[in-house]
């Protein structure tokens, strides 16, 4: 599996998604995982 690293992420954005993530019992990196899975999918549609 490939790494990745994100420069300049804002610290707001950081915060409200780990945040989320922690409500959901999952991480930061599935749901950044499955919003680039949903974004391909939107644009093979179109």
């Amino acid at each position: 599996m490939a790494t990745i690293n994100l420069r300049d992420f804002p610290d707001d954005l950081h915060k409200r998604l780990k945040a989320e993530a922690a409500k959901r019992g999952t991480s930061v990196k599935w749901i950044l995982i499955q919003a680039a899975r949903e974004w391909l999918k939107r644009e093979r549609g179109r």
